[in-house]
Order: structure tokens, then sequence, then C-alpha cells
């Protein structure tokens, strides 16, 4: 309202909606979409760190305020030098934004560092493994267009579901965004370095996606009964909960693991400490294992009793590429 202004009459228009960055920043990392969490309150930049559990499902409002691609890691550790900090209280972070949500004026020696995918993302899925995939168009300043179905085959899926911290893909088909067709060899870390042919602009259906969850039941007579093992960070480790676990909660593993509905599930301590994946179990109900992990020691445990491999969804054969003009 500082600003000279030109008054006219009344009009009837459409009203304005306006979106500002959300002042955050990751540090030290190899480009904007990785490293340490920082953020700016009352004009002041410092690191950002948590007392609660901070896991992939909080990344990704992070991911999202940077305009960076889907979390693929993020971890909580202590860095080398004690300064002022920010604490974000994690769980209004995932109804909200970093910003709305810090408070305090502590010193610390903590972190938190987050890894995004640079140009890639699954959005509007059960999980940060499924959705509709998206890609940034540097050609379009920046923004994120919808991926359509037709042009990328089996071997570029493994190298997407990969570049994201998934597992394999489970359903498999042709991808092409605005016209692009991605050629893959498979051993590619990133979608966006496979070869590309370029077309103009189409409009066609959104290619859905879905990754398997990097999860395991071992022990057990068949992979759908035993102790619950999870990978984060290319790292297999059991999974443990100080929360109640209930049937609810085990059939977020059945399903992630397409092994139909639970049986039974006990916690339990095991013979040995070790490192695990602790579990936030309210989180695992509205979305995956996988998003709601974070660092621990303990010697609990989950085993998990699923009915069986789902027959719903058959083992999709390899997509076979129709040839040209067909």
């Amino acid at each position: 309202m500082d600003c000279p202004r030109t008054r006219t009459g009344p009009e009837t228009c459409p009203t304005l909606n306006l979106t500002c960055k959300e002042p955050l920043r990751l540090v030290g990392g190899a480009s904007h979409c990785e490293g340490t969490l920082e953020a700016e309150l009352r004009g002041e930049w410092r690191r950002v760190v948590t007392s609660g559990s901070w896991d992939l499902e909080a990344a990704a409002v992070v991911c999202r305020g940077l305009d960076c691609g889907s979390p693929v890691s993020t971890v909580e550790r202590d860095g080398s030098d004690k300064s002022k900090v920010w604490d974000v209280r994690t769980y209004c972070v995932k109804k909200s934004s970093v910003r709305d949500c810090l408070y305090g004026d502590r010193s610390s020696v903590s972190l938190l560092q987050v890894l995004c995918s640079d140009s890639v993302r699954l959005v509007g899925g059960r999980s940060l493994c499924s959705g509709s995939l998206q890609i940034q168009d540097q050609s379009l300043a920046q923004s994120w267009a919808g991926v359509c179905e037709g042009a990328l085959d089996r071997r570029g899926a493994e190298v997407l579901c990969r570049e994201l911290g998934c597992g394999a893909p489970l359903l498999q088909g042709a991808l092409s965004p605005l016209g692009q067709t991605f050629h893959c060899e498979g051993n590619e870390s990133k979608l966006m370095d496979c070869n590309r042919t370029r077309t103009g602009p189409e409009t066609c259906p959104t290619l859905n996606l879905t990754c398997k969850e990097p999860l395991r039941l071992v022990g057990g007579a068949s992979r759908c009964e035993g102790t619950v093992e999870a990978e984060l960070r290319g790292e297999w480790r059991r999974v443990a909960t100080y929360d109640r676990w209930d049937l609810e909660a085990a059939a977020a593993v059945c399903r992630d693991l397409d092994c139909g509905s639970p049986v039974s599930t006990e916690k339990r301590d095991g013979s040995d400490e070790s490192k695990v994946w602790l579990v936030i179990t309210d989180c695992v109900k509205k979305s995956s294992v996988r998003d709601c992990l974070y660092d621990y020691t303990s010697n609990s445990l989950l085993q998990v009793i699923c009915s069986a491999p789902s027959t719903s969804i058959q083992e999709v054969k390899p997509w076979v590429q129709a040839p040209s003009g067909t």
C-alpha cells in the first residue's frame, strides 16, 4: 500500500490468487534440492531442528516448498558446531508449511538433511512411491508438467522408481512427457539422464505409476509373514514402534507387500538391541511404512502374518513397444 496507485472505478473481475515462496533453503548439497535445512524467520537464517519425529512425509513439505521433486531420503543428525536454531513441530509441518511451524530461541548441534529429486515427482498417490508422474520442463520456466502414457518402457520406469528411492515398478507401460520419448538403458541414476526424442506438445492421458515399497517380512514360512524390515537410504533394518500397533497398521504392511489382509500382528522384544527404523503408527495408517520412518535404536520388533499373496493383481508381463506407425 506504500506503492503509487492509479485509482479507477469499481469493477467486476476474477479474484487474484498469489503464492509466495517459502523462506527455505537446503545448503551444502550438490544442488538446491539437497542439503541441510535452513529457514528464515524475522530476518534471520538458522538451521532447522526438531525434537519430535522427522520422516519422509515431513520432508515432502520441504521439497514442495522449494519447488523440487519427491523426497528421496532425510536424516536427523548432529553437526559439528552448536548455534542458534529454529525448532519445528513436525506434526504441524505435515498440515501446513515449515515457516508456519517454527518457534523457539535455543542452541543445538542438531540438523536435518533432506534429499529431493531434482526434476521428477509422483503426485496425488497413496504414498510417496505412487501417483501421477510429472517432470520439471526447463523450456516452460521451471513449471511442472504432467507425463503422458506412451513412450517409456519398463527400463525407464525402473530408473524412475530407483531415483525416488522406491522399489521396482508395479505398473509398466509407455510414458511420454510433452511429446518427449525417453530411451533408457536401465543403468541411469536419473530419468532425465536418459536419451530423449523431442516432439511437439500433445494432449494425452496422464500416467499413473506405482513403485513397490522397499519392505519385507523375514523369518516366516512365506514372504507374507515374519518380522517387518524396511529399506531407507540403502540400509535394511528391523522396523519398531513405541506407539500402539494394531491390525489396522499391519494392514498397511500387507497392502504394500501385495499380501492380502492381516491375520495377526504382534509387537515384542527381540534378542538384541540394534539400529532400527522407528515408525509412527498413525502416519502409516494414512500413507505407507517407508514414508513414516526415522532413526532409532531398540530391541523391539514387529511381526505380521498376512492372509496370502493377493490374486487381484497378477504379475505384469514386460511391456513391448509397438512398431512405429502402429
